[in-house]
């Protein structure tokens, strides 16, 4: 597939706090679903509606983010060939990163607006872990802990 430009559109944004006061840990579980209903073609447009939602454990806050990605090229081919991918469940990389991208950014924003931690995974902490050699090696892990 050749150069796309996708551009993301939000038509409905929900942000709540669910709770006065925070407890010390925080976990986020996202969840994105595309196309949320039937994609449509435009012009040289191809249009996929989508959900995004996040959820806390414990329940502190939520936020769900409905919209449309709007892909668009000037090869009438790759919208073609995108409408295929979408009927086989596969969706290119750079559309499901800019929806990922704008709808977390966001997400960030209300986090601040509603005084809760912004929902972002922690960066990997390197943990030593044993060989059954006893040889140490380093274990990465991440967690989407605040």
């Amino acid at each position: 597939m050749g150069l796309l430009t996708v551009s993301v559109r939000f038509t409905s944004i929900s942000a709540e706090r669910l709770v006065t006061s925070l407890p010390p840990r925080i976990q986020f579980s996202i969840n994105l679903t595309v196309p949320a209903s039937e994609p449509f073609r435009k012009e040289n447009q191809y249009i996929l509606p989508f959900v995004f939602s996040i959820a806390s454990t414990p329940p502190v806050v939520q936020f769900t983010f409905k919209g449309q990605a709007v892909v668009v090229s000037g090869d009438e081919k790759e919208i073609t060939e995108l409408e295929k991918g979408v009927r086989s469940k596969k969706l290119p990389m750079p559309v499901m990163q800019a929806i990922l991208t704008n709808s977390i950014a966001e997400a960030i924003v209300l986090a601040r607006s509603l005084g809760v931690p912004p929902p972002l995974p922690m960066p990997l902490q390197p943990q030593q872990a044993y060989t059954p050699k006893g040889e140490k090696k380093n274990k990465f892990e991440q967690e989407s802990v605040i």
